[in-house]
């Protein structure tokens, strides 16, 4: 008979699965149709103007997420990780409805700002899975959860894609609202063990400890190099994503663009999954560098495709190809940061390199935008190939010079000889 204890970690990683199922479908049936909304219901039809209103989009949703995350992972280690979901999905179940009754774009930037500033919940999940599982068994919870990110994804592009085709955006954004309303039931069924520790320091030394655990850590130059190639990562990686309805939209037409963006989007979603299983087993077995430069050239050569592209299948299939290429580099790049850090600061390393990398979204949304009001939609898609091209020999320089770091050489050096 399972004990208690192993009933309780499983019931939590089937309450978060659905939860994360149905937030991800939310949000990933709303998010790819933005570019179209502005222009259906906004009246916003100028490619230049649409494109600067985007990069607004992305640019406060981003910083939204970059300012309060770290304050509702302050407040989760005082109250627990629970409330901040369930903050987190009843909050955004109502603002999300919101964005479809809009009469500005402005209106609908200011509420992605408030949404993404509640935002969290994949982070939220994944720590009360961590603190709540055995240590044993953490590594297949993690991983099955990580199912529920990629299916939410994958269906929610389906899902959204003919909901707006046939029913319209007002219905796609309550729909959203709806998933993250029933996530929302499910976390409050999950259990967290939560004990607030107990301090019998004064309230100014508990400031003062706060100040020095909040306060940036004195990290290897290794990391830093890493902090620098997450940045490069964020600009590039993101740069053209807010755009693709767009571009559907000028390949095939305003009357089908919502559906096939739905449909591209999935495809895209399972390619990127694949190379995340497939990336992520050679990262293993092989050099870095035999990775990262055929995933880079292949992403540049099928950017340029895109980019000329005016056959929704020859874009499609490029964009696939590109993601299944290129998707999985992260990992390779997360392992080359967790043999650069000491095993007592992976937790804070990888908390400033999801900084890091976010800091180059928002400047990828700025200067974006400012590409696609002078070049186009096309344009940016060029943009990306070049920067893809440029990223290229950054990336190797920066992960050459990270593994010839002396930690990085004792660390790898204390592997088990043998076979």
């Amino acid at each position: 008979m399972a004990s208690s204890d192993t009933l309780h970690w499983k019931r939590n990683l089937v309450l978060m699965w659905l939860s994360q199922l149905l937030i991800l479908s939310g949000f990933a049936a709303v998010m790819p149709f933005i570019p179209l909304f502005l222009k259906d219901q906004l009246g916003i039809v100028a490619e230049g103007e649409r494109g600067i209103y985007m990069s607004m989009f992305y640019f406060f949703g981003v910083l939204g997420y970059a300012v309060f995350c770290p304050i509702w992972g302050s407040l989760a280690d005082r109250f627990g990780v629970r409330p901040m979901l369930l903050r987190g999905t009843f909050v955004t179940a109502f603002i999300f409805p919101l964005m479809g009754y809009v009469t500005s774009a402005w209106m609908l930037i200011a509420l992605r700002f408030l949404s993404a500033a509640c935002a969290g919940t994949t982070a939220a999940a994944q720590t009360l899975i961590v603190k709540n599982t055995p240590e044993d068994k953490q590594g297949f919870a993690l991983g099955t959860l990580s199912t529920a990110i990629w299916g939410g994804t994958m269906l929610g592009n389906v899902i959204g894609g003919i909901v707006v085709h046939y029913y319209g955006y007002k219905f796609t954004f309550i729909a959203c609202g709806i998933m993250y309303f029933i996530a929302g039931i499910f976390v409050l069924f999950a259990k967290d063990d939560f004990k607030p520790e107990k301090s019998t320091a004064s309230p100014y030394v508990e400031k003062i400890r706060h100040y020095r655990r909040s306060s940036l850590p004195a990290f290897t130059v290794g990391v830093w190099l890493m902090f620098v190639l997450f940045i490069f990562l964020g600009f590039v990686r993101y740069f053209e994503i807010p755009y693709m309805a767009m571009m559907v939209e000028i390949i095939d037409g305003p009357a089908n663009a919502a559906y096939w963006t739905g449909i591209i989007s999935a495809f895209v979603a399972v390619g990127a999954l694949l190379s995340g299983v497939v990336t992520g087993y050679l990262a293993d077995k092989v050099r870095p560098s035999l990775l990262i430069v055929p995933s880079l050239l292949i992403s540049a050569a099928t950017l340029v495709l895109q980019a000329c592209s005016h056959n929704l299948w020859v874009f499609g299939g490029s964009r696939t190809l590109m993601y299944f290429a290129a998707g999985g580099l992260i990992p390779v790049f997360q392992k080359i940061l967790s043999g650069a850090t000491p095993k007592r600061k992976r937790g804070a390393v990888f908390g400033w390199a999801s900084t890091a990398q976010n800091v180059g979204v928002m400047l990828s949304t700025v200067f974006a935008g400012w590409v696609i009001f002078a070049f186009g939609t096309r344009g940016v898609f060029y943009t990306t190939a070049i920067l893809t091209i440029v990223f290229l020999p950054v990336a190797l320089w920066i992960v050459h010079r990270t593994m010839l770091q002396p930690f990085y050489i004792a660390h790898a050096n204390k592997k088990p000889c043998g076979h």
